[in-house]
């Protein structure tokens, strides 16, 4: 359930990123038919100090335009600015500045990396846990640990709601050394259903610290 959920973020990155480069692609290829002039700034409109820039076209024609960037710091009323403008469609123009150009942009770019990043650092750890628990049920060796507890995982949460882990622990004979297995996050409590006091657990034979302990013997939580 969690990871279905979890898959949601990086989808909505990718939205945003992708409408980050969709516009910056269409004020691209805009520019290409724009000619570059200079205007004033006439009037800072709204509480936001949204720029109402006027320029003179090469004919004569004056045309108008509000600035997509607003603040109350960024213009004085008087202030000449650079612009890019379409010369079939005067009203049709911007400033030419960092900002301007490349504001909207940014802004769903920074969500798009940020709603692709949280997504990732979450999707990306299940989906290799799940390549490592494939690898193991043909390859790893099978262990019988012994169970210790069932404990909370303040470090893995839903809707505020710590995740529950199985700990098992088992003594490698060959060397002596213990070893404490902890499985899968669960997303309900499975002390109930758990009537074994022993936890089957997959090793790599290599490296015991890859490991994989079977929770197959739970139920599928609903949903």
């Amino acid at each position: 359930m969690k990871e279905r959920w979890l898959w949601a973020f990086p989808a909505v990155g990718i939205v945003f990123l992708t409408a980050a480069a969709v516009l910056q692609v269409h004020r691209w290829n805009e520019e290409q038919r724009m000619l570059p002039t200079s205007g004033t700034v006439v009037e800072l409109l709204g509480r936001r100090g949204c720029p109402l820039v006027e320029f003179s076209t090469p004919s004569g024609e004056r045309a108008s335009f509000v600035g997509e960037v607003c603040s109350n710091s960024g213009y004085d009323v008087g202030e000449r600015v650079a612009l890019m403008y379409d010369p079939l469609e005067p009203g049709n123009a911007h400033i030419d500045g960092f900002l301007q150009n490349w504001f909207i942009s940014l802004i769903f770019g920074f969500f798009g990396v940020f709603f692709t990043g949280i997504g990732l650092a979450f999707v990306l750890p299940n989906t290799f846990a799940e390549r490592r628990r494939q690898r193991l049920m043909k390859e790893g060796q099978a262990v019988q640990a012994r169970f210790i507890e069932v404990r909370r995982n303040e470090f893995s949460t839903l809707n505020g709601v710590a995740a529950w882990q199985l700990v098992g622990q088992w003594q490698n004979p060959d060397s002596g050394a213990v070893h404490l297995f902890y499985s899968d996050d669960l997303w309900f409590d499975p002390l109930p259903f758990i009537k074994s006091q022993t936890l089957r657990v997959l090793i790599d034979p290599k490296d015991s610290r890859r490991y994989s302990v079977d929770t197959s013997f739970l139920p599928q939580l609903a949903g």
